[in-house]
């Protein structure tokens, strides 16, 4: 990421290059199957914080059994074990509301109803992008008992709509 430029993409706001997961140590930590849909989640420790605050990537990979050839679907979530406060919840929304502008439910930066959620224990916010059939979505959900995450759902789309798949 260029420091000195202003981030596009949902992918400029990291500095770790999603694309490149997969080439560098990670682990298997859950498989199940659903119907005809293997998942398989892929986890590894960041070298370093995402946001200041995410320490974890896990990659769930959606496998269609009876569609052998195509893309598999992934999605990807940013985990932050510990460590984070609302100010850094406050700069996440900034920073993707900077990029997508208002999320699915007409919301823009922190709002006074997201204070109120926090201290609820809960803050939802998701974006929906994309265009015709590379549709995708980014959510940060906050929540007092399982902490922070952010994810981008359906990586694969997000990836065609930039020309990078």
């Amino acid at each position: 990421m260029d420091f000195f430029k202003e981030p596009k993409t949902i992918l400029d706001l990291f500095t770790y290059d999603l694309t490149t997961f997969f080439y560098e140590d990670y682990k298997e930590v859950n498989s199940e199957e659903i119907l005809d849909t293997v998942l398989i989640d892929y986890e590894k420790n960041l070298p370093w914080k995402e946001f200041d605050v995410f320490n974890r990537v896990v990659f769930r990979v959606f496998i269609e059994k009876t569609n052998i050839t195509g893309t598999n679907h992934i999605n990807v979530t940013f985990y932050a074990d510990e460590g984070y406060t609302k100010e850094h919840i406050m700069k996440i929304v900034e920073k993707v509301t900077r990029i997508t502008g208002i999320d699915d439910n007409r919301k823009g930066f922190w709002s006074s109803s997201d204070d109120e959620n926090f201290e609820k224990g809960h803050v939802d916010r998701m974006w929906t992008l994309g265009k015709n059939e590379n549709i995708y979505s980014l959510r940060l959900i906050y929540d007092k008992n399982d902490g922070l995450q952010l994810s981008i759902l359906f990586f694969t789309n997000l990836l065609k709509q930039l020309g990078k798949l």
